[in-house]
């Protein structure tokens, strides 16, 4: 699609702004009441603007969970050519179909990037965009499956989740890390997408100021580095901080809800974990 829409592409489209009053979306579930009122800005509305595009960029740490998996310049060297590619095919292919097809951003909803393709190559190009999509859906299925159990193996590793989640099967898989996290996504099935987004916007954004203040306790208050450097760690983390803080502001009360139960839950699991190591 990049190389046949190129030439296609009018720069101009880039620039334009919604026509209307407000921006209409395919998911009402993102415009349920929360504790900050719907905002329109620009005529897009900020809060599933923002969900979105915080659920496009986020998991950016899971490969950390694969460290004890494969060597680390393997590690090193797929981390720096993942953040290459994932930024060259998301940003690249959405320039072509904005710039080169005249499908208005009222029109833009699932489905509508193959429809980008056909316009700009044809139908077959359409076709091709629809199959490669199911197979990237399923290899971020598997890799996020993969990532998240061996995270709760990591944690049962470590004392902070029941010994359960330490089983391996013969292939060295987590076992009963792996149900755990089929069970999860088979009861999120019946929700609607935008619920979901907002749900794990929402808990990423609690494990990642989690991190955040964990660096800043190992790095800069207990860190041998000099001031400048703390302070430079200091500074870079204001940023990602606030913009974690404003998404989990822009939440619907009922993801406050699942916020309260998942933060309870874990907080159970903790409670449980220690008081049967305590036993032992």
């Amino acid at each position: 699609m990049t190389i046949i829409g190129i030439s296609k592409v009018d720069p101009q489209k880039w620039l334009q702004t919604p026509t209307g009053e407000e921006e209409i979306f395919d998911d009402d579930t993102m415009t349920q009441p929360g504790w900050v009122p719907d905002t329109i800005l620009g005529g897009i509305a900020l809060r599933p603007f923002i969900n979105n595009l915080y659920w496009n960029f986020n998991g950016f740490d899971q490969g950390s969970h694969f460290s004890n998996e494969v060597p680390k310049r393997t590690l090193r060297n797929g981390l720096c050519l993942s953040v290459l590619l994932v930024s060259t095919t998301t940003i690249i292919p959405i320039l072509i179909a904005t710039g080169a097809t005249d499908i208005e951003q009222a029109d833009w909803k699932a489905g509508t990037f193959a429809l980008a393709g056909a316009e700009i190559g044809g139908r077959w190009l359409g076709t091709l965009i629809v199959v490669a999509s199911g197979i990237s859906l399923l290899a971020t299925f598997i890799s996020g499956m993969s990532a998240d159990s061996l995270q709760l193996q990591g944690m049962a590793d470590r004392g902070q989740l029941p010994s359960i989640f330490r089983s391996r099967s013969p292939h060295d898989t987590p076992t009963y890390a792996l149900i755990l996290g089929l069970f999860v996504v088979v009861l999120m099935l019946p929700l609607p997408f935008g619920f979901i987004v907002e749900l794990s916007n929402f808990s990423y954004c609690i494990s990642i100021i989690i991190e955040f203040l964990a660096f800043a306790q190992l790095r800069i208050r207990r860190g041998d580095g000099t001031m400048l450097r703390k302070t430079v760690y200091a500074l870079l983390l204001i940023a990602p901080m606030l913009f974690n803080i404003a998404v989990l502001m822009l939440a619907s009360y009922a993801t406050y809800i699942y916020g309260a139960c998942a933060s309870a839950l874990g907080a159970l699991l903790i409670l449980t974990t220690v008081s049967d190591s305590s036993s032992l």
